[in-house]
């Protein structure tokens, strides 16, 4: 885990923290990425679920899966296998599109 330094942030961007913490812990950069996208999906998750008008229990059910999986995910505490995300896109009306692109040298 990356502790920051605990100066005043008031004029801090999120830039400034994440270069301190790649300082402080090379590769902070990539795991902070990661979980911001984590945390991206999960909302966007929660959100189409909502928009449908669904319960986390009727969204398991149309998936495949059980409501608690369904909470884990929309909290980010879990991050569904590409299989389950494919079959909650499909629940939800969805198209699941999965990229890779280069990264910027």
């Amino acid at each position: 885990m990356v502790t920051l330094n605990p100066k005043c942030i008031d004029d801090t961007t999120t830039e400034d923290l994440i270069e301190e913490a790649e300082r402080r812990s090379p590769g902070a950069r990539a795991r902070i990425e990661a979980r911001v996208a984590e945390l991206a999906l999960a909302r966007r998750v929660r959100a189409l679920r909502e928009k449908r008008g669904l319960t986390q229990t009727e969204l398991a059910e149309r998936a495949g899966t059980g409501q608690a999986a369904i909470a884990r995910i929309e909290s980010g505490k879990a991050v569904p296998k590409l299989d389950l995300l494919a079959r909650i896109a499909t629940a939800l009306g969805a198209k699941l599109d999965v990229r890779l692109t280069p990264v910027r040298s």
